[in-house]
């Protein structure tokens, strides 16, 4: 056999095997750039800036809302609300909010919350929420079953009765019934 048959022969094995390697050292290169960003990357919540006599915090908050009447789980809209305000994304029944408020800062407190009120959240939603009704049943309304129901909010486990005035914070389990 001649030289040149024995070169063709192993340069199948290897342009395979020159391949193999390429291909490792590209992924090695992809997980250790994905690792670094990983490691390396900082979450910012809140981000505060002061100026002459007035300060703003930005916020970017999420919470989980549930809303059941009379046992029929409402959905909420997808997409709905002003991006400066409280709004939902693609994912259902999830609250977002992603803005810049006015606070003081020597007590730390936002001078107006009215933007993170849950009844401001409702009310982009077309849903009338109060300590007395949700949508169209008020307290005392019979369900379609004949019996009354009654408004009741909870918060990460815990009764609430703040009800529309309820400013929620970030990570909030919030459940809403009537029944």
């Amino acid at each position: 056999m001649e030289r040149k048959d024995i070169w063709e022969k192993d340069k199948k094995k290897w342009y395979i095997w020159a391949g193999y390697i390429l291909a490792l050292i590209i992924l090695g290169y992809v997980g250790y750039s994905v690792y670094y960003y990983l490691s390396n990357v900082e979450e910012i919540e809140e981000f505060n800036v002061c100026y002459e006599d007035k300060c703003i915090k930005s916020y970017h908050i999420h919470a989980d809302i549930h809303i059941d009447l009379c046992g029929e789980r409402v959905l909420l809209p997808l997409e709905n609300g002003p991006l400066e305000g409280p709004h939902t994304h693609k994912e259902r029944n999830y609250m977002h909010f992603h803005e810049r408020l006015p606070y003081d800062p020597t007590t730390g407190q936002i001078l107006d919350t009215l933007p993170l009120q849950l009844g401001t959240f409702m009310n982009e939603m077309d849903i009338m929420f109060n300590d007395r009704c949700i949508s169209k049943y008020c307290n005392s309304n019979p369900c379609p079953d004949g019996k009354p129901g009654t408004v009741r909010m909870f918060v990460n486990g815990q009764p609430n009765t703040e009800f529309d005035q309820y400013v929620w914070k970030d990570k909030d389990e919030i459940q809403i019934t009537f029944n």
